[in-house]
């Protein structure tokens, strides 16, 4: 019985971890691959013909997984939707980042003590990083529109 609960218990760190695997391979393809499904195809074939120079079966089993969802999934008009998304998503942050600073700023320097300096200094900070995030999903969008035009 003990022996059966290992078993599984190996079993399921293994699937977690080839889970893991698949889904970080997914998640890092957009940076690592191109930004057009041409690009990405591209990209987890090469890695394909790499894991099996390597012998590296469960590699090749997450990377035929990774590009059996993107023959399937990937159109270029669904990339260029979520990249619009982005940067809808990370102009909003972006504003209500804005706004709260705003408002604490207002609320703190009616108290006319510097003790919400800590504070404030982490909103301009979450801002900031709010800012940079929008350039990135920016530029993301306008790389995606290059690499189209680029065809």
């Amino acid at each position: 019985m003990k022996s059966a609960i290992r078993l599984l218990s190996k079993l399921s760190i293994i699937t977690l971890v080839t889970a893991f695997s698949v889904n970080s391979y997914a998640s890092s393809s957009d940076e690592n691959q191109g930004l057009n499904c041409d690009a990405k195809k591209q990209a987890i074939e090469t890695k394909i013909e790499q894991a099996k120079k390597a012998n590296n079966t469960n590699e090749v089993t997450g990377l035929e997984k990774a590009l059996q969802e993107v023959n399937t999934n990937c159109t270029d008009e669904t990339l260029e939707q979520k990249y619009k998304r982005l940067v809808v998503e990370k102009t909003k942050d972006v504003t209500d980042k804005t706004k709260e600073l705003a408002e604490k700023t207002k609320e703190y320097a009616k108290d006319k003590v510097n003790a919400h300096q800590d504070t404030i200094d982490a909103l301009k900070a979450k801002l900031n990083d709010a800012e940079k995030e929008l350039a990135d999903a920016k530029d993301k969008l306008a790389d995606y529109y290059k690499q189209l035009t680029s065809k």
